[in-house]
């Protein structure tokens, strides 16, 4: 006689054998992101990613050689979802392009989610603790030279004035988005919201825009 509940896990694990190597990789670095998420980086540990991920302990072995190459890739993941946006822009206009990954990130963190902002902050709170303090830092690097090399080019093109400074518009834009990346970690919500980040943005922007924004002249 079959137990109760048999065949619904027999139904689960047939599909769980039936994922492609590539996308059961991909739900593992959901999982450990998730756990990254809720419990930090240091507590991410391979009990509870197994467990968040619906696979035994020994099956992460299979993708992974260690819990440092689970949580780097979990990293990677991160990063790409920070910089998804920008990807996303890549047909625009260089100014346009900066404007449009300010609103998404605004719709973002406004976002029930609140998207990349918290396990983003427990890989730069518990790196260290991990050895991954070195990888942290070279993430935000990389970040930091795209936006960088956005702002390049709109000065390069005459949008953005000749004597401003990319490295600079970089930092500020930087600090716009990690400022919306505090609200979302301390529950401000009062503060989220694309009309108001947009006017902190537009009026950095257009110190250094060759011509104001529309919403800019109209302030």
């Amino acid at each position: 006689m079959r137990e109760e509940g048999t065949e619904e896990l027999s139904e689960k694990t047939v599909k769980r054998v039936r994922l492609a190597p590539a996308e059961r990789r991909e739900r593992i670095i959901d999982a450990i992101v998730s756990v990254v998420s809720e419990h930090g980086v240091p507590e991410a540990t391979t009990s509870r990613i197994a467990e968040a991920a619906g696979v035994g302990p020994g099956t992460l072995y299979r993708y992974f050689g260690s819990r440092e190459e689970m949580l780097t890739a979990a990293l990677d993941a991160v990063y790409e979802r920070i910089m998804r946006p920008w990807y996303d822009a890549g047909e625009l206009d260089p100014l346009e392009r900066i404007r449009e990954v300010g609103r998404r990130h605004s719709r973002i963190m406004a976002s029930e989610e609140g998207g990349f902002a918290v396990p983003w902050v427990q890989f730069i709170a518990g790196a260290s603790e991990v050895g991954l303090r070195d990888a942290v830092a070279e993430t935000q690097r990389r970040a930091y030279r795209v936006v960088q090399s956005v702002f390049e080019e709109a000065r390069a093109q005459g949008s953005i004035r000749a004597d401003a400074d990319p490295v600079e518009l970089t930092y500020q834009f930087l600090v716009y988005a990690w400022g919306e990346n505090m609200c979302v970690l301390m529950g401000l919500n009062e503060f989220l919201g694309e009309e108001r980040s947009m006017k902190v943005l537009e009026h950095f922007l257009d110190q250094a825009a060759t011509k104001p924004s529309e919403s800019g002249r109209g302030q």
